[in-house]
């Protein structure tokens, strides 16, 4: 069996990730590594990699779910909010909704992911007109806990998921 690795990264988290999974991965069994492309589907098992938008996958990710046919598929992404197991599998249970029912979906696997810069400027500005406000405190908090990852932790956690497909 051959594989594709497809991700989609804003902020260079999902990148980090594919990057170490390519590594995990046999080479030779690799037929694509990039950004969302027809290319990709070329293989008999599909890596696609996102980056958490609104609860799901990201637009390009979106796209290319929708046009995987008889496929294996595994995705693998990073969300910048929550560190929490249940987050990330409801993240990963909404972009499962983009895959055709004539896919194979194979267990995925999300982490935690820095934010972009703009995030906590949001924020501390949404403090100053709150003040004292818990929940702007609460994610201020949380982006500064996600601007070390993914982190040799989140890379372990991914090279023992990675174990389960034998490629």
């Amino acid at each position: 069996m051959n594989y594709s690795i497809v991700f989609s990264s804003h902020t260079g988290n999902t990148a980090a990730l594919a990057d170490r999974l390519r590594q995990l991965l046999p080479a030779e069994s690799c037929v694509y590594f990039g950004e969302p492309s027809r290319d990709a589907m070329e293989a008999d098992v599909v890596f696609a990699g996102f980056w958490t938008d609104k609860g799901s996958c990201d637009e390009k990710t979106r796209l290319f779910l929708k046009h995987l046919n008889k496929k294996a598929v595994v995705l693998f992404g990073t969300a910048g909010f929550g560190a929490r197991e249940d987050y990330f599998q409801s993240v990963l249970n909404e972009a499962e909704k983009n895959i055709p029912v004539s896919n194979t979906i194979l267990p995925g696997f999300m982490c935690q992911g820095k934010m972009n810069p703009q995030v906590k400027e949001r924020y501390e500005k949404m403090l100053e007109e709150n003040p004292g406000d818990d929940h702007i405190k609460m994610l201020i908090d949380n982006f500064d806990a996600a601007s070390a990852h993914p982190d040799e932790e989140d890379f372990a956690k991914l090279e023992q998921w990675c174990r389960q497909f034998h490629l």
